[in-house]
């Protein structure tokens, strides 16, 4: 079947209703929904278009995990004042709604990041989960304006199964790809970007420790024992833009090139009216757009590790029928190294 008439199928429905040496591999290959050891990384949303309600699902399939804990951040990786133990035993799964008046300063309204491991002495800081003892996670979302549903995957630090440091950190990497049909008044496009920063794991007290140094090829752990990001996170939010946007239509025509900036949680509604206008331009794109992202280098000091450090990102789209709650196409991004988005393949980070 033509292209176009696989577009046209899709945007009819919405109208209706050489291989780099070890130390420079980026990782985040693994299956986010396999089991997770060392710990999770779950973005949240009681804010926004992705949903109002959050409620984060774990399970414990293989083995106990009575120290289960989790750690709080807001939209732009600061700390809540708050943490949780989550206690499981084997094959036990457990629901909690982020937000709800058990959690107190996780406010409803707040968008952010739970990091998730067992709990050190005091509770306030995390250690890796112990080996044999994975979990499962994901959260579902749901939104009381317009009545969709959606699943959001975790990030998982490192894979029980396969715990090469090819796996670790999935499924952050540093670029990704998404196709949104042509923006209109009946159908629009949602994307947000996910991308921690040194507060997650790299600074003094972070949730999954601190860097032991050696630069951000460097494939070692935290001072707590946590598999550690490659490239490292940005010691602080990005002050310049820090995604490359590359975008065609869908014969392969190059269309536009620009920058946008993640900052932590990063929404962006409506990507004809927050990102670009060329995403409506039914001159240029009458049959919808296919964009690649990719991490741009950053200024030294953004990361004290690396001269031009990189942003490891995910996050999701979501294509829909303005006004109505049914053909919204909600999915996490294609993802790869931004050097293989940008040509040639390879699992380098630069």
């Amino acid at each position: 079947m033509s292209k176009l008439i696989m577009v046209g199928l899709l945007v009819g429905s919405l109208l209706v209703g050489a291989v780099p040496a070890m130390a420079q591999i980026q990782g985040g290959i693994g299956d986010p929904q396999t089991l997770a050891a060392s710990g999770v990384l779950m973005p949240f949303f009681t804010s926004g278009f992705i949903g109002t309600v959050a409620t984060l699902q774990l399970a414990s399939p293989v083995s106990d995990n009575p120290r289960t804990h989790m750690l709080f951040f807001d939209n732009t990786c600061a700390r809540i004042p708050i943490s949780a133990g989550i206690p499981l035993t084997t094959n036990d799964i457990a629901f909690f709604q982020v937000g709800s008046a058990q959690f107190g300063p996780v406010a409803t309204g707040t968008n952010g990041l739970i990091t998730i491991a067992n709990a050190n002495a005091t509770g306030q800081s995390l250690l890796p989960l112990e080996a044999n003892h994975p979990l499962h996670a994901r959260l579902y979302e749901f939104s009381t304006t317009d009545g969709r549903s959606r699943v959001i995957e975790p990030v998982i630090l490192n894979t029980e199964e396969f715990p090469s440091p090819a796996h670790w950190w999935s499924p952050l990497r540093t670029g990704a790809t998404f196709f949104a049909p042509l923006q209109t008044t009946l159908v629009q496009t949602d994307l947000v970007l996910i991308c921690p920063i040194a507060t997650i794991q790299g600074a003094t007290g972070a949730a999954f420790g601190s860097d032991t140094g050696g630069g951000a090829g460097d494939v070692t752990f935290t001072n707590t024992g946590f598999p550690q990001i490659n490239p490292r996170f940005p010691a602080t939010a990005p002050t310049v833009d820090n995604i490359g946007v590359n975008v065609f239509d869908t014969n392969e025509v190059f269309l536009r090139d620009f920058t946008i900036r993640c900052r932590c949680i990063e929404p962006f509604s409506a990507i004809a009216a927050s990102i670009h206008p060329i995403f409506a331009d039914p001159v240029n794109a009458p049959f919808g757009t296919y964009t690649e992202l990719f991490s741009l280098p950053v200024s030294a000091g953004i990361n004290t590790n690396v001269p031009s450090p990189r942003t490891s990102f995910t996050g999701y789209t979501s294509s829909f029928t303005v006004g109505s709650a049914i053909n919204a196409f909600f999915a996490r991004l294609q993802n790869g190294s931004q050097v293989s988005i940008n040509g040639t393949v390879s699992s380098s980070q630069r």
